[in-house]
């Protein structure tokens, strides 16, 4: 039996009170997580289904249309006197009846096509491309789940490896606070040389707890983007293994314009404003079938009798007692107050508006994909600059400590190289994050991996 994966495991620990600690996660795994569990995603697979039902209903104006009616009636006449009737100037007398009662039947069937009908097929169109629009705008919200998703499971890696560095260096503190005892334990120190190791090892100790509060964040942070609700506490992350790759990235991106190219075909958001564009096209034309006459063709068939069943009635044989009607119906209305011309001018109004959607949307994914190659390149050059200083900072404190050692230098040269030490290797942790988020930043304005 194949293992299960580790983003199952993770909705079933988190599900399962007292669970035991969550296994480690792949960046891979987040992102299977957040595809089954997040808000984002379900809100807009809603959204699919209702312009998936818009879509079907529009069709109802040129399907046939065929409806069934039936009435059962009581007729009662009360009884009536006698009474006379003038007729040639003589009254004659008219006996009085007795109270009558009937019954009144009656079923029938009425089927209607529509022949043209300009605004249904123009309504079909509208709804066609308002439901591609909704198609691609989740292709979006995927895009964008799974960028926001990457971005925290990276924000954990950052604040994790910070919070490294730091009980390193704090590590690094409490050896200098050792060997300051030493040195003043063989006179070779003064006692102030102690508490300055001491006041440094404090001061340390409280940034590394300060950054547990920023890894606990960063936690939580990554649970609400996939999702879930109890996966915050206790949740491990595994970096990639290309993030730890040895050398420097030096794999330069796509000429913006490849890039803008590829964004055209490829980037949900546009192919959406794209669709919107169709369907306020189509939606001017709809309020233009007010102009337009209307054709349909009409059949009906029903029955009347006094009984429901039996000979005569109703339901008997459908084929004797019935009337039928076959008709050609024509609508036009030839003035509607303005209230076409006034549609007409709302409908192109908001097919303009629907342009300028349309070309702000794709100024803006030009001026995300320049910023996103922008930093994509500076950050691999960083890289190369941070990597050099973390070399040079590890050899100074290698040497200071032997300086120290030796009686030709303070304390004090010793905390600055570490100090050094401790920013050089955040800088290289922090860079490296980085750019893996600004290459998956490039990777969404793009609409995919590139």
């Amino acid at each position: 039996m194949s293992p299960l994966p580790a983003a199952l495991l993770i909705a079933l620990a988190a599900s399962a009170p007292g669970a035991a600690p969550l296994p480690p996660l792949t960046l891979d795994d987040a992102l299977a997580l957040s595809a089954r569990s997040s808000a984002e995603l379900a809100g807009a697979r809603a959204d699919q289904d209702a312009s998936a039902a818009d879509r079907t209903n529009a069709w109802s104006g040129v399907l046939p249309r065929l409806d069934l009616s039936a009435s059962f009636a009581k007729n009662h006449a009360g009884p009536s006197q006698p009474k006379y009737v003038f007729f040639g100037g003589q009254a004659f007398p008219v006996a009085g009846g007795p109270a009558t009662t009937t019954s009144d039947y009656n079923a029938g069937l009425q089927l209607v096509q529509p022949v043209f009908d300009w605004r249904a097929f123009r309504e079909i169109d509208r709804a066609g491309a308002a439901a591609r629009a909704v198609d691609r705008q989740y292709g979006e919200a995927v895009l964008t789940v799974a960028f926001t998703v990457t971005q925290r499971f990276y924000e954990l890696l950052k604040a994790e490896r910070t919070l490294a560095v730091l009980e390193a260096t704090t590590r690094r503190s409490e050896e200098l606070v050792d060997r300051a005892d030493a040195l003043f334990a063989a006179g070779r120190a003064p006692k102030s040389e102690t508490w300055s190791a001491r006041a440094n090892l404090s001061q340390d100790r409280i940034n590394a707890e300060a950054q547990r509060i920023q890894v606990a964040a960063a936690r939580t942070a990554l649970a609400q983007a996939m999702g879930t609700r109890d996966a915050g506490e206790g949740l491990e992350v595994v970096a990639p293994a290309t993030l730890d790759a040895p050398g420097i990235p030096d794999a330069e991106p796509p000429p913006l314009a490849d890039l803008l190219e590829r964004a055209r075909e490829k980037r949900p958001t546009l192919g959406a404003q794209r669709a919107l564009v169709e369907a306020s096209q189509a939606a001017v034309g709809s309020a233009q079938a007010g102009w337009f006459p209307t054709l349909s063709a009409q059949g009906t068939y029903t029955r009347n009798a006094q009984n429901l069943t039996g000979a005569g009635g109703v339901y008997d044989d459908p084929t004797r007692d019935y009337t039928a009607t076959a008709q050609l119906v024509l609508s036009w209305n030839l003035f509607a107050g303005r209230s076409t011309q006034a549609g007409v001018q709302r409908a192109e109004a908001s097919l303009s508006r629907a342009r300028a959607d349309r070309d702000r949307t794709e100024l803006q994914v030009e001026k995300e994909l320049a910023d996103a190659r922008t930093r994509v390149v500076t950050l691999g050059r960083q890289i190369g600059l941070a990597t050099d200083a973390l070399r040079v900072a590890r050899e100074a404190l290698a040497l200071a400590g032997e300086r120290l050692q030796a009686g030709l230098a303070s304390q004090l040269e010793v905390r600055d190289a570490s100090l050094k030490l401790t920013q050089a290797e955040l800088a290289v942790a922090q860079t490296r994050i980085d750019h893996a988020v600004a290459v998956a930043d490039l990777a969404r304005a793009a609409g995919g991996a590139f």
